[in-house]
């Protein structure tokens, strides 16, 4: 009986610890995220607010090969939304109820790297503005408010424009929607959570609320094709989602020792104190860096084969370093 106890607590245990800072990785070419019934859930709101991380990853010279994000579009009575429009920038854009649009395009979107947006809408004031963080990047004067009835339900990872259909390449995490404009000070305290909303079921103008803490990250997630709601009204479902392998699934970048490989690359010394070398790189390559606790804390690029990174910034530690998607490796800071 206790063996049978210990065993179900490491069985448990073990899920925990991959159920946690999860997000859904899109492929870019048919993945989506549809929220049924959240069509009129912001009807007649005079200010509102949407959030999400993004990790995007299309290299984009422009139209039509666009990344959506979230939101909705109907071009006539309801526009919200947030759409990668190229390599280095994107368009977040208000239509109110009389089909006035108003639209910000922010110049300073990275690839390969997570950020988060905030999109608020404040009628009272009068502006619509776009944060990346908890720094407020764009304004723009807006007016007007939600339609009491408008069409086309709520989407992640695919906006659509007449025949475009606009996939997301990349992952998302941590997406809400409000009916009210949230405040700095209230962005700050979200963003200084690591995006995380505290006590959902406490904020009473919070309409949804995905974390994306689902699945076991890039395993066989077949049946994991129910988006939660946090509050538990407007789950959202996947479509299209392979849910097997190391894309178009459920992931994430908390990384686990029995995940680390190194065949044919390479990193030392190790352990390190200022710089360290990769080797065996053959191709340019993103580089990204985890501390324990699975947070990116820096993100490069490697060029050739032999590339020297500079690590004198990091904190005295155990990182893990995952190159491209697949080979990832652990090293001591110290």
């Amino acid at each position: 009986m206790i063996k049978k106890l210990l065993l179900t607590l490491l069985i448990l245990a073990f899920h925990f610890s991959y159920s946690q800072d999860n997000y859904l990785d899109f492929d870019g070419v048919n993945d989506a995220v549809t929220v049924t019934g959240s069509e009129n859930i912001l009807a007649n709101s005079s200010s509102i607010t949407m959030s999400c991380k993004v990790f995007p990853r299309r290299i984009s010279s422009g139209f039509p090969n666009f990344n959506g994000f979230m939101g909705y579009r109907n071009e006539t009575n309801f526009d919200f939304y947030l759409i990668q429009l190229s390599s280095t920038d994107m368009e977040a854009r208000f239509r109110n109820s009389s089909g006035t649009a108003f639209t910000i395009t922010y110049t300073g979107l990275t690839l390969n790297e997570w950020t988060q947006f905030f999109l608020v809408y404040n009628g009272t004031d009068g502006t619509l503005k776009l944060y990346a963080g908890d720094t407020e990047v764009e304004s723009v004067s807006a007016s007007g408010s939600v339609p009491a009835s408008s069409t086309g339900a709520l989407k992640l990872g695919l906006i659509t424009f007449q025949s475009f259909n606009w996939y997301h390449d990349g992952k998302i995490d941590e997406a809400s929607l409000w009916n009210k404009a949230l405040s700095p000070s209230e962005i700050s305290t979200i963003v200084s959570n690591g995006g995380e909303i505290s006590n959902p079921l406490g904020e009473a103008n919070l309409k949804l609320y995905y974390k994306f803490n689902q699945g076991i990250p890039y395993g066989n997630n077949t049946t994991e094709t129910t988006v939660n709601d946090e509050l538990e009204v407007y789950n959202g479902t996947a479509v299209n989602f392979t849910l097997t392998g190391n894309s178009s699934n459920w992931g994430s970048d908390t990384l686990s020792t029995a995940q680390f490989q190194t065949p044919s690359m390479a990193v030392y010394p190790n352990p390190a104190a200022d710089f360290i070398t990769l080797s065996g790189v053959t191709a340019p390559l993103p580089v990204q860096f985890f501390d324990v606790s699975g947070r990116n804390v820096f993100t490069t690029l490697v060029v050739d084969q032999m590339s020297k990174l500079d690590i004198s910034q990091l904190q005295t530690g155990i990182y893990f370093i995952q190159v491209g998607t697949n080979v990832k490796m652990k090293f001591i800071k110290k």
